[in-house]
């Protein structure tokens, strides 16, 4: 059953500014692929492309996934189609006027999977989304979606946040806070040794608080498919009201990890953006973005 993911992002920057984000190489880079290559001619109806690199959406070894564009409107929109394991899908940008800069939506259709090589398709969208929403406000890119095999079940997520370490940690233990980073999920937060820890959703399932020290570390205690895992945070000051958050998530089951490496990163660049933008930007909750065609 094919999967159609439709979101739209809150950019506080003009229309005409993001649209330039979406078809030049160097832009993209920033995020939403390591290398992408037009036609000499220019991006234009009915040219191909192609893109890829280890932390696109869908990793893909040079030359990349061969894309078409379909049809477009200068400065507006873009659609293209997207060839993904042996299905064609389709992929529509528009940049739309708002009061406070612009929205873009991104419609990805005929997704053939759930998952692709990172995680799934859903958070390593998300996970883009929010990194461009960070660059065209001329704040700093972070996460990539991460296609590289996770082989002891341990796997590590570094951001810098425009924040204290003070202001990061308490974000961590606020409970709205981390409900507005998740996309709209009501985070269960207990900020104690014992307490109860839940941020990602039901089907995640809840940790508890085995260690907490207040601006230098949290650590969580974790049960996932019958396995106790480790999740622990530090934090670093690196100065002028800016914190490095490192995040570290041992003993994970094999299938299990990719995904949830890739919903740990959209969390992160969500908790990024609020910290320093007050929104994630998203226009609509999680569970609204994708659904089955």
């Amino acid at each position: 059953m094919a999967l159609t993911l439709d979101m739209g992002i809150r950019i506080r920057a003009p229309r005409e500014f993001v649209f330039q984000h979406l078809l030049t190489p160097h832009h993209l880079a920033r995020w939403f692929c390591n290398f992408a290559q037009f036609d000499p001619r220019g991006p234009a109806v009915g040219t191909k492309f192609r893109f890829g690199g280890d932390y696109a959406i869908a990793a893909a070894e040079p030359p990349g996934w061969p894309c078409e564009i379909l049809s477009g409107e200068v400065l507006r929109s873009v659609s293209f189609r997207w060839p993904l394991f042996g299905t064609d899908t389709r992929v529509d940008w528009r940049a739309e006027d708002a009061p406070e800069g612009s929205v873009l939506r991104v419609t990805h259709s005929g997704v053939p999977r759930e998952d692709s090589t990172c995680g799934r398709f859903h958070d390593a969208w998300r996970v883009c989304l929010g990194n461009l929403k960070a660059v065209a406000e001329a704040r700093d890119d972070s996460l990539r979606p991460d296609s590289s095999p996770i082989g002891d079940g341990t796997f590590r997520l570094n951001v810098v946040i425009g924040a204290s370490p003070s202001k990061t940690f308490n974000a961590l233990v606020d409970p709205a806070i981390m409900s507005k980073s998740t996309g709209g999920f009501s985070a269960i937060i207990e900020p104690r040794a014992g307490g109860a820890y839940e941020v990602l959703g039901s089907g995640e399932g809840r940790a508890s608080i085995a260690e907490v020290e207040p601006i230098r570390k949290l650590v969580l205690s974790w049960p996932i498919a019958g396995a106790p895992t480790q999740l622990r945070f530090d934090l670093e000051d690196k100065g002028r009201d800016r914190s490095g958050l490192y995040l570290r998530h041992e003993g994970v089951p094999g299938p299990a990890a990719l995904r949830l490496r890739c919903r740990w990163s959209d969390l992160l660049m969500g908790l990024k953006n609020v910290m320093e933008a007050g929104e994630t930007g998203f226009t609509e909750p999680y569970e609204a973005q994708s659904r089955s065609a």
